[in-house]
């Protein structure tokens, strides 16, 4: 490695400890979980575990894809879990990616070649907005939520003008709803497409838990869908949801599929066996939502600024690096794991501690949250 690099590594490392933003990997965190995705607890889940290893104690599908799906990965396995995705979410085809990030960059990427502006909320996930950068179409956003620019911002399109709207159903750093309604009601107005990201209410939100889209009877008006299945259903990975015409683009056009190895075989029997548990799992939505209720009891008690959020997420803003760090630190110490977030995963100025509700969460365990709270910003 050249000098002038390695002195250039050891600079932005320097620059980034000073401003108290330094990152480092540790493993996951003990004490009581308020930090992980895992909604359902379907990662700890034991039915699951069990069924996971009667697949590969089975043998029949190898625990590898051996190449790209365009070359020799293409297995049965595969193409039934696509099959399984589009019955289960009333979509006309569905195409796995290895993770939810590739799969929303391969969709947004590929969006350049049908679209000629992408519209984007202010807090789309990283891996859209990434994906968007990738497309070449022009990128306007609107402020997060808000219906009357993104009315104004559909209204700037000259005439032909081709354009796609791109939302999450439930953003992971403030934890709030998008109004997906109004979203699809707007986009049909000006002749634009929308794209939704359902990664944090897949598994929880709607029938069976099939996501936001489902729930307000809109699948069938929006251009695409992306599920992940490493939060709510304890695994990883991902899947576009949409036309079979929009599929088949995908996978002559979306080079994180193209140039990927094909997802395990193994893996996507196991993920399949976790859509045949979630219509089961009707009692730990239920305990999840109940755990939202009673945190909203208890944020509307509290002086302390949580953020206005009805979800399974909830933030609190604690502004400054340093400060949220010591504060994150005290809720720590106190057998929480409820994790700091700092920049750059959000602007400097907003940092927060992050809460992530699940069905195994107790109401004595959300008490002792707030009782740490309140102690470190005391």
């Amino acid at each position: 490695m050249s000098a002038a690099i390695r002195r250039a590594i050891r600079e932005a490392l320097r620059e980034r400890e000073k401003a108290g933003l330094l990152r480092s990997l540790e493993t996951a965190p003990g004490g009581i979980d308020f930090c992980s995705n895992d909604y359902l607890g379907l990662a700890r889940d034991r039915r699951l575990r069990r069924r996971i290893a009667a697949l590969a104690a089975d043998g029949a599908a190898p625990q590898g894809a051996t190449g790209s799906r365009l070359i020799s990965g293409n297995h049965p396995e595969i193409e039934a879990l696509e099959d399984r995705l589009a019955g289960f979410y009333s979509s006309e085809a569905a195409l796995v990616f290895s993770s939810g990030f590739a799969a929303n960059l391969g969709l947004l990427a590929s969006l350049g070649g049908l679209v000629q502006t992408l519209i984007c909320d202010r807090l789309l996930h990283a891996s859209a907005i990434d994906g968007g950068r990738l497309s070449g179409a022009k990128r306007v956003i609107f402020a997060h939520n808000d219906m009357r620019d993104l009315n104004a911002r559909l209204g700037e399109m000259h005439s032909g003008e081709t354009a796609a709207v791109a939302v999450d159903t439930v953003y992971s750093m403030d934890g709030d709803f998008a109004p997906l309604e109004e979203i699809a009601d707007l986009a049909e107005e000006h002749d634009a497409a929308v794209v939704v990201d359902e990664a944090h209410a897949n598994g929880v939100l709607g029938p069976a838990g099939r996501g936001g889209a489902v729930a307000a009877g809109l699948q069938d008006r929006v251009l695409a869908r992306v599920v992940t299945f490493g939060k709510a259903l304890g695994l990883q990975g991902g899947a576009v949801l949409c036309s079979k015409d929009l599929r088949d683009y995908l996978v002559n056009f979306a080079r994180s599929f193209i140039f990927s190895t094909g997802v395990s075989p193994l893996w996507a029997a196991s993920v399949r066996t976790v859509y045949e548990l979630l219509p089961e799992l009707n009692a730990e939505r239920e305990q999840l939502l109940g755990n939202v209720s009673y945190f909203r009891e208890r944020v509307a008690e509290s002086a302390q600024p949580w953020l206005p959020s009805e979800s399974w997420i909830q933030c609190l803003r604690v502004p400054g690096a340093r400060r949220i760090t010591r504060v994150g630190g005290i809720v720590r110490s106190r057998g929480l794991a409820a994790l700091p977030i700092r920049a750059p995963t959000v602007p400097a100025g907003e940092e927060r501690i992050r809460v992530c509700l699940h069905a195994y969460n107790t109401r004595e365990e959300i008490d002792l949250l707030f009782s740490a709270v309140d102690e470190a910003l005391r």
